[in-house]
């Protein structure tokens, strides 16, 4: 080979390596370092979930008492539901996702359903945790399955007698 060709050669096998083989190692630690200093989901998850202190409020919690005692052992009462919970949406509605993501959205604050049948028997709402808009879809649903509505004041109180006479029909 002349002196040329090895000339080159060299000069080839420099510009690889500096172009090629360097980048690829840089590439390849900083990849490396971004996968092992990186914080995981699960930490940030962890850092960031706690127990609430208290899950209902006084009103609340007395409420769900007397609902409790006038359902005795007939009924189970859940709290804080969405209308998705209560109501079955046809496949066939127009723009049903649109419908069934606002019915997530719809709160219902106690459900009493019925033991031996899981059927709902009646819900209890406050008004004043959903739109005005979304109150009226909610009556307009249940009204349509047959489900009674009650509406809390806004002290969470509501007639004992009206809450037995609703659940003995």
């Amino acid at each position: 080979m002349n002196t040329t060709t090895i000339v080159i050669l060299s000069y080839a096998f420099m510009y690889f390596v500096l172009f090629v083989i360097c980048p690829l190692v840089i590439v390849t630690f900083v990849m490396t370092c971004i996968k092992f200093f990186r914080s995981s989901e699960t930490q940030l998850v962890d850092a960031a979930v706690c127990i609430k202190p208290h899950l209902l409020d006084k009103d609340s919690m007395h409420f769900l008492k007397s609902l409790k005692a006038i359902a005795a052992n007939r009924y189970d009462v859940l709290y804080g539901a969405s209308l998705v919970n209560v109501v079955d949406l046809d496949d066939s509605v127009r723009n049903h996702e649109e419908v069934q993501d606002f019915m997530e959205h719809c709160h219902l604050d106690y459900v009493v359903v019925d033991n031996e049948s899981s059927a709902v028997k009646l819900v209890v709402s406050d008004p004043a945790t959903s739109s005005p808009e979304q109150m009226k879809f909610v009556e307009k649903c249940l009204d349509y399955i047959g489900v009674q509505l009650i509406k809390l004041d806004k002290d969470k109180h509501c007639d004992e007698a009206l809450l037995r006479n609703a659940l003995a029909a």
